[in-house]
């Protein structure tokens, strides 16, 4: 027996991103307690290496689902060990089991959403991060969506806790039945940083995460090609995986090879983007969808000016450290950067203010804290 089994969909530990820096940084900081992490993945899905070695408090259980079927087939759960609680990093696949799971055993089990599952079905994605099940018509995707949110509404019902990383995903979660009395607000945590260099040449953009079509990365790459028409001395970067989407990966190549960038405009492909924060001018998410998104909190960590869309709860993490944008507007992305890029006084200010607000809501010890008292009294 395992005092928790943390249930992930097709994040943690072969892929980098948010939901997976997460869960590695939740287990790391609870070395005492002994976990097991069930990744869901597809039954036909190719070997992968890890993109995280695992600590010495964790192990592994692989759960191959069909990819034909959002549900998990009966007895899915049976390859999950008995743990003191269960934990499902999103609704869906991983809600659903934790579910099963918990009641098979007797325990408790807890949902924390950082993306809402239902709603972004409505894009593809079935789990945390990758698409488990192929992206289809758009009748296909409403379909998945709709029996996405009927395991979410069940997972609601039964959970003994629900928590997300904002505002605007509770408000969420309330609306689809989540009991208001088990929903908590648990933000994500983010470290202090190194500042960026205050003395350079020239202007440094960066997109940071996933190259995939739910981060609109073709948006980012067109108000590139303005920001590059006003400023000579502009470079852009976009640091993250290319190959979970690769078709829609290369798309934005070519948008970026005819829209005149070049050289100007570099794909890191998957790394660390740490290092990146500390050259950055500008960090860009032109994001469809966002929960709370990590990359922003790191930049922000790191003193570096935010311009994100208004979805989610962008707009309540970044508040006077950045600048909101549109969804799909190239022009008022690119507009954001400029006054930014223009104005040191700003850069500074928001800088500042980006720093402060990391420090005074993310500081990790009180994050992973909130998460260790959930297990201890579920668990009693």
């Amino acid at each position: 027996m395992v005092d928790a089994c943390l249930l992930v969909e097709g994040s943690y530990p072969y892929v980098t991103g948010g939901v997976s820096a997460w869960a590695d940084g939740l287990i790391r900081s609870q070395p005492d307690v002994s976990f097991a992490v069930a990744h869901l993945r597809n039954a036909d899905a190719p070997a992968r290496e890890p993109a995280y070695a695992l600590p010495a408090n964790a192990r592994l259980v692989e759960i191959a689902l069909d990819p034909e079927h959002v549900t998990p087939g009966a007895g899915a759960q049976d390859a999950l060990p008995e743990a003191g609680v269960y934990h499902a990093a999103c609704t869906g696949a991983a809600g659903e089991l934790a579910r099963r799971a918990a009641a098979t055993h007797g325990r408790s089990f807890v949902v924390t959403e950082h993306g809402v599952a239902w709603r972004e079905a409505a894009w593809g994605p079935t789990g945390c991060n990758l698409n488990r099940i192929r992206r289809g018509s758009a009748a296909e995707r409403a379909a998945r969506s709709r029996e996405v949110a009927g395991m979410a509404r069940t997972a609601y019902a039964e959970a003994a806790a629900i928590t997300s990383v904002c505002g605007p995903n509770v408000a969420l979660q309330a609306a689809a039945g989540a009991p208001r009395d088990r929903l908590r607000l648990i933000p994500n945590p983010v470290a202090a940083a190194t500042p960026p260099v205050t003395e350079r040449a020239g202007l440094l953009v960066g997109f940071v995460g996933r190259v995939v079509a739910i981060k609109d990365v073709a948006t980012f790459v067109r108000a590139c090609a303005r920001v590059a028409e006003r400023r000579a001395d502009a470079r852009f970067v976009v640091v993250g995986p290319t190959e979970h989407e690769p078709d829609y990966a290369q798309r934005c190549r070519e948008l970026a090879a005819s829209a005149g960038l070049g050289d100007r405009l570099e794909f890191t492909g998957t790394c660390d983007p740490r290092p990146h924060y500390e050259r950055l001018d500008v960090l860009v998410l032109t994001s469809l969808s966002e929960a709370q998104p990590l990359v922003a909190l790191e930049a922000m960590a790191a003193g570096v000016p935010v311009v994100a869309t208004d979805v989610g709860g962008c707009r309540e993490a970044i508040g006077d450290a950045g600048l909101i944008t549109p969804t799909r507007s190239p022009r008022a992305t690119a507009e954001a950067i400029l006054r930014i890029a223009s104005d040191r006084e700003l850069a500074a200010t928001l800088g500042r203010a980006g720093r402060r607000r990391t420090a005074l809501h993310h500081d990790p010890a009180r994050v992973h804290g909130a998460y260790r008292e959930l297990y201890e009294r579920l668990a009693a």
